[in-house]
């Protein structure tokens, strides 16, 4: 029960410092559940082996300027010290602006019982973003407010996460951009202020038969100034080498945050699947559709992750990690 009050009162303080964010402005990830490092720095050191993975996303394909997004990351664990280590780095395009950071993380692992842990990570980084003036087409054609050029900020970012997990489950909550608030980001009216997200996650595994199971996951991401998202998915697992999944994505009206009229909330279905090629390589592919929003039927996404899971010099786990 303290446990549980611990958590409770860390993810709370967690929402509270973010009440007066503003602006989505993150990379998706439709597979959430195989990159899970990516939004949560607690996640470094889960699998207690090398691990490293890749992640790419084309968003809205056929849309010049859409939303494309490459990150790589890897981490290990140190058993000694119950700590998880590692690094990303990460690059992100819209249109005429390009961020690329670059992260260190680290968590430690606290044993609860045989099977239980609860992980409190951080992860530090350096963010680097443009904007490329040249390539846009304002109203006006000398507008002050649009540089002739290129313009660039760079600042510091920490993303702070809890990562609890046992053998069939995990929950998780992480913030980023927690800097936002204590760096000076004047850089005139092109360059768009980074503010914190939070994010929400859970998965569990379900034994169906000997060789056949179910993980359904969900994540919850807010900005506290937009509609939130939720992303609801299932997988079922055969052999525990092929992933075949499906999911929905849809906005969540909160109060105080009307959208403007003429504009709707985006919802997309999706379809994943995810092979294990040989022992340690998986390869994972997400397609997203748009369903509701603006122009229904034009926007596709596709994601592909690769990851490989170096062999232990000796068994620490009994049971795979499914997540």
């Amino acid at each position: 029960m303290k446990l549980f009050k611990v958590i409770i009162l860390l993810a709370g303080s967690a929402l509270l410092s973010l009440s007066t964010s503003f602006g989505q402005q993150v990379p998706q990830y439709s597979q959430y559940i195989f990159n899970p490092v990516f939004i949560n720095p607690a996640y470094a050191g889960y699998k207690q082996q090398l691990y490293l993975q890749s992640y790419y996303r084309k968003q809205w394909t056929g849309v010049t300027g859409s939303p494309e997004t490459f990150a790589v990351a890897g981490d290990t664990y140190l058993e000694e010290s119950q700590l998880g280590v590692g690094g990303q780095f990460l690059t992100d395009k819209l249109g005429a602006q390009r961020t690329v950071a670059a992260y260190g993380n680290l968590a430690y692992h606290l044993r609860l019982s045989d099977t239980q842990f609860l992980s409190f990570g951080v992860g530090a980084g350096v963010v680097n973003s443009q904007i490329d003036g040249s390539m846009l087409n304002p109203d006006i054609s000398d507008d002050p407010s649009i540089p002739g050029s290129m313009e660039r900020m760079t600042y510091p970012d920490l993303k702070l996460g809890l990562f609890f997990y046992d053998d069939k489950y995990y929950l998780g909550v992480a913030a980023d951009q927690m800097l936002s608030g204590v760096v000076d980001f004047d850089k005139g009216d092109i360059m768009v202020k980074p503010d914190p997200h939070i994010y929400l996650t859970g998965g569990y595994h379900f034994d169906l038969n000997y060789n056949f199971s179910f993980i359904p996951s969900i994540m919850y991401m807010d900005d506290f100034k937009a509609p939130a998202r939720m992303d609801i998915n299932g997988a079922f697992i055969l052999n525990d080498m092929f992933w075949l999944g499906a999911g929905y994505r849809f906005g969540i009206d909160m109060p105080g945050r009307e959208i403007e009229d003429g504009l709707k909330k985006s919802a997309a279905v999706l379809g994943m699947v995810q092979v294990q090629l040989k022992e340690g390589l998986r390869i994972g592919y997400a397609y997203d559709h748009t369903i509701s929003g603006f122009s229904v039927g034009a926007f596709s996404t596709h994601d592909i992750s690769i990851a490989f899971l170096f062999p232990p010099k000796r068994v620490r786990l009994v049971s795979p990690r499914f997540f």
